[in-house]
């Protein structure tokens, strides 16, 4: 049998190596060497009393025939492929400026993620996880781990599993590897461990980074439940996003947001709530209204002013339209806003 640890970089993936290897230690056949050739899977896959136990990262010159689907098991995680990035960098210490960083070498990076994704979703028999969801529940993984492969576990057993990997075991396993190289049953490098945040990118990509990968990813990002912030992200993903947008009653989320709001300023990332959105268009509104209710008054008594009303009417129209396109709202979340007061939360 085998059994490959494979999600995208930075992805939680050492993690769920080290608890599957807890969860395997008693299972006959089992090794883990490091280093060994794809090439050898499938002979492992069709040895029922082997069991060989590997971790892989996708790359674009993998051989497809050297995964297969029978007699093999796949522990696939994915994260937000910007925090896969920046988390790259971060671990490398890369600044800015350094040459392995920049728009393109982000794309291809976001590009090779994609392509993973794809590829291990593919497999038949795939164990897949969100490192966003998992990474505050531990026991949870360890639990949905065990049954996926088939093992019974304790209360007890779960409990001694996530004190085994938890972060400070998991620094003193970097520090570890540092003075007396990897541990092959750890697979924790001196470099490993970083905070691990949900969207620590923001502080870590360049404006042109994450331009780029948003650019390569932005589709994907909108599918598996990321919002995107730069205009080419928006751009290749306003049919998801409308679509989003339509499942909330007049436009707006049980919260009271409305859903398509996302800033173009890549440091201004929270959505505008009803209550923003109100204060933010119900001027233009009210003006709009006046100026047309009082042109269309004075028409016969001062046709002048009545078109220098309608023209000041239009403009304000205009403006209002012109912030709800920067602002990413539409015209049925704006007038949700403003009907419903109900929907904004109070304190």
């Amino acid at each position: 049998m085998l059994l490959v640890v494979c999600g995208m970089h930075r992805s939680g993936s050492t993690l769920v190596w080290q608890i599957a290897r807890h969860l395997v230690k008693d299972q006959p056949g089992l090794r883990n060497p490091r280093g060994l050739s794809t090439s050898q899977f499938p002979a492992a896959a069709n040895d029922p009393e082997d069991l060989l136990m590997a971790k892989v990262h996708f790359r674009p010159a993998m051989e497809k025939d050297d995964f297969p689907q029978a007699g093999a098991k796949y522990l696939y995680t994915y994260r937000d492929i910007r925090d896969v990035v920046a988390s790259l960098y971060r671990k490398g210490r890369a600044k800015p400026e350094d040459p392995e960083r920049g728009a393109r070498n982000s794309r291809l990076s976001a590009r090779r993620e994609i392509r993973g994704d794809a590829f291990w979703r593919s497999r038949d028999d795939v164990f897949i996880r969100k490192y966003e969801d998992f990474r505050d529940d531990i026991p949870g993984l360890v639990r949905d781990l065990a049954d996926f492969l088939g093992i019974g576990v304790t209360t007890d057993r779960v409990s001694e599993i996530v004190a085994d990997v938890d972060m400070q075991a998991q620094e003193q396993r970097a520090i570890a590897a540092k003075q007396h190289g990897v541990d092959d049953d750890l697979r924790v490098t001196s470099n490993h461990i970083t905070d691990g945040r949900e969207g620590a990118w923001r502080e870590t990509l360049t404006p042109e980074e994450l331009a780029a990968i948003e650019g390569e990813s932005a589709r994907w990002l909108v599918e598996h439940g990321y919002d995107v912030y730069t205009q080419v992200g928006l751009r290749k993903t306003i049919d998801l996003r409308s679509a989003t947008l339509d499942k909330h009653v007049g436009g707006l989320n049980e919260h009271g947001w409305a859903s398509a709001t996302i800033a173009d300023d890549p440091n201004d990332r929270e959505p505008l709530s009803a209550q923003q959105v109100r204060e933010l268009i119900l001027p233009y509104v009210v003006a709009t209204a006046v100026a047309s209710i009082t042109a269309t008054v004075a028409r016969s008594r001062n046709p002048t002013a009545s078109t220098l009303l309608w023209m000041a009417a239009s403009a304000s129209a205009g403006c209002g339209a012109y912030l709800l396109g920067q602002n990413r709202i539409r015209p049925r979340a704006a007038l949700a806003a403003i009907l419903r007061r109900s929907a904004e939360p109070r304190a």
